[in-house]
């Protein structure tokens, strides 16, 4: 076992234990290399482990590790790098000042529905999202749900499942007891929150992780924050400890057969129903400059994990209805009507509004102008793409990314961006679904007002309109607390290119605006091939 102030591979130095489990203690670190706290995670490896067998474990223990580092997201706890020294390994990953979920529900008591509800989907978030990366956690439990000091809640031991499954750990909790001798509960246990089909059939090792086992693990995390003891895998769970508005929604995570499980997007919809309301809007300052932020850098926050707009995975996408785009007949110009093209904004009216209304609101509202427009065209020409943008807005550079435009106005209330990669095959729908899920816990009063699909003569096509409201100010992203933005996105996968057009606005300019995003949208046109 480490000791303080030990220097692991020259880098990483353990300052102070936080705590001891079942598969070895996790160190308050400094990476002397980076000059930052880190969380170091000493694996103590089971005694009389032959070596063959010691040798695999640190490998799947590394490959693991490695996947991880690539997660990048608001509600996982990061992995930085895997160590090895004098064959005990190390997983340094961030340090996150907060208490864990199994530690409030034995000092607090059960959680509340709309407090259960709350912590349970942004879980969901962060596992929606690595699901989407083909990463499994595998050890999902109320241990290794963080709720941070600063607010956060995050999903932390990304990368040591096979730590949770493997029996010779189990066999080890057995035996072991943590810091100050307390007994090895079962709310802490990895083995009460592995599903059924991990632990069936009798084999010496579980079966692993699958993204089904992930979700039967969050439901068996939720029932333990409001009934204070994890349910039984072995038998039918019993939902009377369970409060009455939660039980579909954890009895629909569950389900003994994995088939039969809530889908990720059904179990974010009912757990939405149970949140706290949100505050209503704050009055919007008409006169401030506010200056907006892009859909990239601030709805998908992991984009500069993983390169390009982020979560582009090849597959294909459903056609909810089809949205014609502009081209078809003769080559438009930004100010004269394209022929054949369609408006592509479905107007969203407000309940019981008439057909009347949407007529108008497709129009856009009276006394509405549109924006004199200009065509853009990269420089140099050889990206063959074209857009129409606001004549008198400025163009501004988008974070040094040589494949990101975009465009402010003169008041800095609106902004429009585009970014084009070379990626083809990309799910349009899969991807706006995953930046949703990244987007909902870093704002407040999100509201989608639609998240559909279409075919048009380029490719498959996905758009994502909402409202939302930033958690704070925030000088590197360019948002003000208190103001609602009303934003409009679009991915155009062809067969060689992803193209993702946004538009951000104040919400109260959104309807003066929206004849000119309409134009602007149905004049796009992507990168040739």
């Amino acid at each position: 076992m480490g000791t303080p102030g030990q220097l692991i591979v020259r880098r990483y130095r353990l300052v102070r234990a936080l705590g001891q489990g079942t598969t070895g203690v996790v160190w308050e670190g400094h990476d002397t290399l980076l000059d930052r706290p880190v969380a170091v995670r000493e694996v103590l490896l089971p005694a009389g482990l032959r070596e063959g067998r010691r040798l695999e474990i640190v490998r799947r223990l590394a490959g693991e590790a490695r996947q991880a580092e690539r997660l990048r997201h608001p509600n996982i706890a990061a992995v930085h790098d895997f160590a090895e020294e004098d064959g005990t390994p190390y997983i340094v990953m961030e340090l996150v000042r907060s208490r864990s979920l199994d530690g409030v529900v034995a000092g607090d008591g059960p959680l509340l529905v709309p407090r259960a509800a709350s912590i349970a989907r942004q879980v969901l978030a962060a596992l929606a999202y690595a699901h989407a990366a083909a990463v499994r956690h595998g050890d999902v439990r109320p241990a290794n749900v963080l709720l941070g000091h600063d607010g956060r809640i995050l999903l932390a031991d990304f990368g040591v499942s096979v730590l949770a499954g493997d029996p010779a750990f189990a066999r080890e909790a057995a035996g072991r007891s943590p810091a100050h001798g307390d007994p090895v509960s079962a709310v802490r246990s990895a083995a009460a929150f592995l599903a059924p089909e991990r632990v069936d059939g009798g084999s010496s090792t579980s079966a692993p992780p699958t993204r089904a086992s992930d979700l039967w693990a969050l439901g068996a995390t939720l029932y333990t924050a409001v009934a204070h003891r994890p349910p039984r895998a072995d038998r039918a769970v019993n939902l009377e400890s369970v409060p009455e508005a939660l039980r579909p929604v954890v009895g629909g995570l569950l389900a003994r057969d994995p088939r039969k499980r809530l889908t990720p997007e059904d179990a974010d919809r009912m757990l939405a129903d149970l949140e706290p309301s949100p505050e209503p809007p704050a009055p919007s300052r008409g006169g401030s400059r506010t200056r907006l932020v892009t859909g990239v850098a601030t709805a998908v926050v992991v984009a500069g994990a993983v390169g390009g707009w982020a979560m582009l995975r090849p597959g294909p996408a459903a056609d909810a209805e089809r949205i014609p785009l502009a081209g078809t007949g003769a080559p438009a110009s930004p100010t004269t009507p394209a022929s054949g093209t369609t408006p592509v904004l479905t107007p969203v009216l407000p309940p019981g509004a008439s057909p009347a209304a949407a007529a108008t609101s497709s129009a856009g509202p009276v006394g509405a102008t549109r924006l004199k427009l200009t065509w853009y065209r990269p420089s140099p020409p050889d990206h063959g793409w074209r857009a129409a943008v606001p004549r008198d807005w400025t163009r501004a550079t988008s974070g040094g990314r040589d494949t990101a435009y975009q465009w402010l106005d003169p008041a800095g209330r609106s902004r429009f961006d585009i970014e084009i990669t070379r990626q083809s095959g990309t799910d349009a729908l899969a991807s706006l679904r995953e930046a949703e899920a990244v987007l909902y816990p870093d704002v407040q009063a999100y509201q989608r007002l639609r998240l559909t699909s279409a075919s048009s003569e380029y490719g498959t096509v996905a758009d994502w309109e909402f409202t939302f409201r930033p958690r704070g100010s925030s000088a590197r992203n360019n948002l003000e607390k208190g103001v609602t933005y009303h934003q409009f996105r679009r991915v155009l996968s062809t067969g060689t290119t992803t193209s993702v057009l946004t538009w951000t606005t104040v919400a109260e300019d959104w309807d003066s605006l929206r004849p000119t995003l309409t134009r602007i949208v149905s004049l796009f046109t992507p990168p040739t091939a």
